[in-house]
This record gives structure tokens, C-alpha cells and sequence, in this order.
């Protein structure tokens, strides 16, 4: 009986793996190894140096109580990315050359004054132009060559808009718009898991998406509560912009021309809460002649109550023809506090869910800038903010 005792410890002893034992009790007739536990003390890396947008405007008026007639603004976002610097040894060593994009922006618009037309306020014109460049400098980590960058400019993009009230409760508008968009991805995503072939046969297929459209609507306040708006688009798309689904690696798809119509409805129930539905229509003339046709049915409601907001939209789409088809049923929402007075905490949760049909970004007022793959994902976000 006693030989039991003696044999456990002389197993104990012959153990050489360094392990941790449980505390051998005597009425405990078992024990476990485990495995040795070891606790890391590093510190935290980096957060990447970012330069927010920052917007510099100039408005020109003949006086201080009149509307400006001229506006001018320049924007400019720079962003660096990588917590390491990342050594270029074959022409530089030593040198931090760390991916960065950059996005710079000048918008331009001139008003009519309304002294120069015969209607008078019921007649407003505008006409500006926008200056867009966008670079990703150093995208591609695996390439010893400094002139592999990714850079778009245009410094000529043109808008024109003419609205005329023509009843109190009527409104009819055109507009001609330009933009040009660009990838714009660079740093822990994009291009940098790409070796140096690869890369440059990327960046020579790749080009700049270009939309050129002219747009007519209308907008008739049909009730005190009930207002109903219809647009009608001509448009040309150049060099489509689209991702390869569930991937980050951006496509130049072909390009077409495209004839929409938009129609709008929006109901106030209450001072608080209002809805709206929507359906987008587009017949794509594709550059191979074939032809598509993109839909889209949406309902959205709208709640506010203090400083608490909240907006939840429902949309039915086809599959887009210029990406992999993808779920037709589309949830986006969101709620947000955002205090009245100056200081104070703003939260936010939003969820998207982008569609990428061509048809709803010609039928909206389309913008100049950067595409990014996050932006073709869902997301769930929460954000917060301290003012003060």
C-alpha cells in the first residue's frame, strides 16, 4: 500500500518538460500537466499619422446681406499608412518610403445674380467647375522603382445648373455635371501583396472613371404634407470602377451609355417622422452592344425627437451588370445623438449596405474623389465624437 506514494513521486521526478502541476492533495487520486503560461509586456504600435481634410473657402458678395456670387473652396486630405518605415534598398537604404494617398479638391461655382434676369428670384443659374488630383505614392512596397505610383488629375471638370420656381408649389430644374473618380487605396490594403509585374500590368490597365450627365426634373408640392419629385438623365460612363467581389483589387469594366429616370415620393406623418419611396430605372447601351437594364425600389423612414434621430431603408435592386451579382434585398439604418448647443457628445450606428448599381449614383448629384473597397461593403459602425 505504500509503494503507490513512492512511484507517483519518482514519475514526478523523471519529468523533464518544464510544466506546471496542480497541487497534489492526499484526497485527490489524479493531476493534470499544463502547458507552460509565458506573458509578453510590448508596447502598443503606432497609430499611422494622418492629415485630416481641411477646407479653405472664399466667398466673394456685394455685401454682406446678399447671398455670395462667387465660392471658392480647396480641400486637401493626406493619409500615411504602415507602423514600420519600410526600407527601400535598392536606390535608397535607409529611406522611408511609406505607402500615402492624398486627395486634393478645388470646386468653383459662380451664381447668377438675380438683378441680371428678367424672372427676378424665381430664376437661379450656376456655373463652376471642379480641379480634382488624386496620388498613391509608394502602393506597391515590393517595387525598387520610385516612379511606380498611381496619380489622377483632371483640372477641368464643368457644372452647370438652372432652377426656375414656376409656381409656388412647382419647381423645374436642369443641370450638366462632370466627374472623374480614381482607386485610391494604398497602404495595409491594395496593391502592396502584388509583385513587381503584376503590379505594373495593374497600373497600365487601370484607368480613371469618367461620367458625363445631363439631368431634367421636377418638384410639386402636391399636399401641405406630400411631396412628389420625377428626373429624367442622360449620361455617359467611361472606364467603370468596380471591385471583384469579397476582394479589395479594383477593375476597369468597359463603359456605356446610359438613359434613366428617377421617381420620388415623400410623406410627412407628423412633425417627427416621415417616409419616402423611390424607384430608379436605367437602360445601359454597353460599348459591345449589348444592353442591360439596372431597377431599383426603395422605402426609407425618417424619425427625430430632440437630439435623437434615426433613418431605416429598405431597397429591392437587380444584379448590377458591371460587378458580380450579389443579395437584391438591401437593409441600411442608423440612430444618432447629436446635441443641440455647441459642446457636447455626438454617438452614432449606422449600417451600410452599398448596392454599386450605376443607377443610383447618375440619378443623385454624383461627386468627384477617391474609390475605396470599403466603400463597396457593408459595415457596421459606431462612432462617437466630443465637441467642445
Amino acid at each position: 500500500m505504500r509503494a503507490g506514494p513512492t512511484l507517483l513521486a519518482l514519475l514526478l521526478a523523471s519529468v523533464t518538460t518544464p510544466a506546471a502541476a496542480e497541487p497534489f492533495w492526499p484526497d485527490h487520486g489524479r493531476f493534470a500537466l499544463k502547458p507552460r503560461f509565458i506573458l509578453w509586456v510590448q508596447p502598443a504600435p503606432l497609430a499611422p499619422p494622418q492629415r485630416q481634410a481641411r477646407i479653405y473657402a472664399i466667398e466673394l458678395a456685394r455685401s454682406p446681406a446678399d447671398p455670395a456670387d462667387l465660392r471658392l473652396a480647396l480641400q486637401r486630405r493626406r493619409q500615411r499608412f504602415g507602423g514600420l518605415p519600410l526600407v527601400r534598398a535598392a536606390q535608397l537604404p535607409g529611406a522611408d518610403v511609406q505607402p500615402r494617398s492624398s486627395v486634393m479638391m478645388a470646386d468653383t461655382r459662380f451664381d447668377l445674380p438675380s438683378t441680371v434676369s428678367p424672372l427676378g428670384d424665381r430664376l437661379s443659374a450656376t456655373l463652376g467647375w471642379q480641379a480634382v488630383k488624386i496620388s498613391n505614392r509608394a502602393v506597391n512596397a515590393t517595387s525598387p522603382s520610385t516612379r511606380d505610383d498611381l496619380r489622377v488629375r483632371d483640372g477641368f471638370l464643368p457644372s452647370a445648373r438652372l432652377a426656375l420656381a414656376a409656381t409656388p408649389r412647382l419647381d423645374l430644374r436642369a443641370d450638366y455635371r462632370e466627374t472623374i473618380r480614381a482607386y485610391a487605396d494604398s497602404g495595409t490594403i491594395g496593391a502592396l501583396g502584388l509583385d513587381q509585374p503584376t503590379y505594373r500590368a495593374l497600373r497600365s490597365a487601370l484607368r480613371p472613371e469618367r461620367d458625363s450627365r445631363s439631368r431634367i426634373g421636377l418638384r410639386w408640392a402636391a399636399a401641405p404634407a406630400l411631396r412628389l419629385g420625377i428626373d429624367a438623365y442622360a449620361a455617359q460612363v467611361r472606364n467603370r470602377l468596380s471591385f471583384i467581389d469579397h476582394g479589395y483589387l479594383p477593375q476597369t469594366m468597359g463603359s456605356a451609355q446610359a438613359r434613366g429616370v428617377a421617381i420620388e415620393a415623400v410623406h410627412s406623418l407628423s412633425p417627427t417622422l416621415q417616409w419616402r419611396l423611390r424607384y430608379d430605372r436605367a437602360r445601359m447601351d454597353l460599348e459591345d452592344g449589348g444592353r442591360r437594364t439596372e431597377t431599383r425600389l426603395a422605402v426609407q423612414g425618417q424619425w427625430q425627437r430632440g437630439p435623437w434621430r434615426g433613418a431605416l431603408s429598405a431597397a429591392l435592386t437587380s444584379a448590377p451588370f458591371w460587378a458580380e451579382p450579389g443579395h437584391k434585398l438591401r437593409i441600411e439604418g442608423g440612430i444618432d445623438y447629436m446635441a443641440d448647443d455647441l459642446t457636447g457628445v455626438r454617438l452614432g450606428l449606422h449600417l451600410t449596405d452599398p448596392d454599386r448599381l450605376a443607377a443610383t449614383r447618375l440619378a443623385d448629384q454624383p461627386q468627384s474623389g477617391p474609390v475605396r473597397a470599403a466603400d463597396q461593403a457593408r459595415a457596421l459602425m459606431l462612432t462617437a465624437a466630443l465637441r467642445w
